[in-house]
């Protein structure tokens, strides 16, 4: 709550695609856009997001957005590249501030940034915002009243697409970019997860090679989970838990939760000659499509505090990094957690 009666000012620092869906939920909370930053004022992505921050003005320099004496709040949409070079100044400013992920390429990046003098992070939260889908509070809940017997993750990047659209460079960074939703889901509603085994596998069919692995890692109970991370393989994407109720509950896409429990079997027929076993669901719950999944929510709880806890914190970020680089060393990976400049490979994760 301020001196508008609860409407916060916000000012964005960076003004693409994912800045106009953040900007979307503010307006539709009764918030106001009112300052942007980004590359010229003719850009066609600030064009875009003035067609629905119709209040905002254009700054060039993103830092007169953190000083701006008219902004209550900060939203930062930097290119995934850029964040860590920013991450000094976005922590340590008093305003409260949600970042985009990846919020740094490196965790040492991130422990530098935290330990600098003046840092304030109870009022920093970050962009995972698959946290949020009502898909997720659905699985987490249940998990909370025990009984897993073990878990199956499934990560199919698009390598090919990914580096068309960023470059190369994306390669040494897609856990942290791109994996990092479902692993944070994963950890969000299980818990830290440890790495026990992992095997890698190059992939040497792209400019710069890319290493998929599979893994063992294990709960904080002890439940065995089952990691795949593949390369562009056409393969169900998710999150499956299976519970010592004999119930499977299964996010795929993580935007659609389903339940199952048993079996209808059909016997063999003229038209399909053998026993079909089908499992039988008796709980199914989609995201809410009308925003973008989970920005409204997500929003939500940054502008007003309600449900802040489900939000991801910076030193939640710091320790999904860790678990990427582990995971990523274990593999084979040449990981090298530099912190230098966000440019700079700081681990070789495929």
């Amino acid at each position: 709550m301020n001196a508008n009666g609860g409407q916060l000012r916000i000012g964005f620092i960076g003004v693409g695609s994912i800045a106009k869906f953040h900007a979307e939920a503010l307006e539709a909370l009764g918030h106001v856009v009112n300052v942007g930053s980004g590359t010229s004022v003719d850009s066609p992505r600030w064009h875009e997001f003035k067609s629905v921050a119709s209040q905002a003005r254009f700054e060039l320099d993103g830092r007169s957005v953190l000083l701006d004496s008219d902004v209550d709040a900060v939203v930062a949409c930097l290119p995934w590249n850029l964040n860590e070079s920013w991450l000094p100044e976005l922590l340590s400013t008093a305003k409260p501030v949600l970042l985009e992920k990846p919020i740094a390429l490196s965790s040492q990046a991130i422990t530098g940034a935290m330990e600098q003098s003046g840092t304030n992070l109870d009022n920093k939260s970050v962009g995972l915002n698959r946290r949020f889908y009502r898909t997720v509070l659905e699985l987490k809940k249940r998990v909370v009243q025990g009984g897993v017997k073990s878990v199956e993750i499934t990560i199919s990047e698009t390598v090919g697409g990914l580096t068309k659209t960023y470059g190369d460079e994306i390669i040494d960074h897609i856990l942290a970019y791109s994996s990092c939703h479902i692993l944070d889901t994963a950890c969000h509603v299980l818990g830290r997860l440890t790495p026990i085994k992992v095997y890698g596998f190059e992939e040497a069919s792209y400019a710069k090679a890319f290493r998929s692995f599979a893994g063992l890692l294990e709960t904080s109970d002890g439940a065995p989970v089952f990691l795949n991370v593949l390369a562009d393989n056409p393969v169900p994407v998710g999150l499956s838990i299976f519970f010592d109720d004999r119930t499977t509950w299964r996010l795929s896409p993580l935007e659609r939760l389903v339940a199952y429990r048993g079996y209808e079997v059909t016997e063999p027929s003229e038209k399909m000659k053998i026993r079909r076993y089908v499992a039988k669901p008796f709980l199914e719950i989609d995201e809410d499509p009308t925003f973008k999944p989970g920005f409204l929510a997500q929003m939500e709880a940054f502008t007003s505090g309600q449900n802040r806890h489900i939000s991801a914190t910076v030193e939640e970020s710091l320790e999904l990094l860790r678990l990427t680089e582990e995971l990523s060393r274990l593999a084979g990976a040449n990981v090298v957690p530099t912190g230098g400049a966000a440019t700079s490979p700081t681990f070789r994760s495929f």
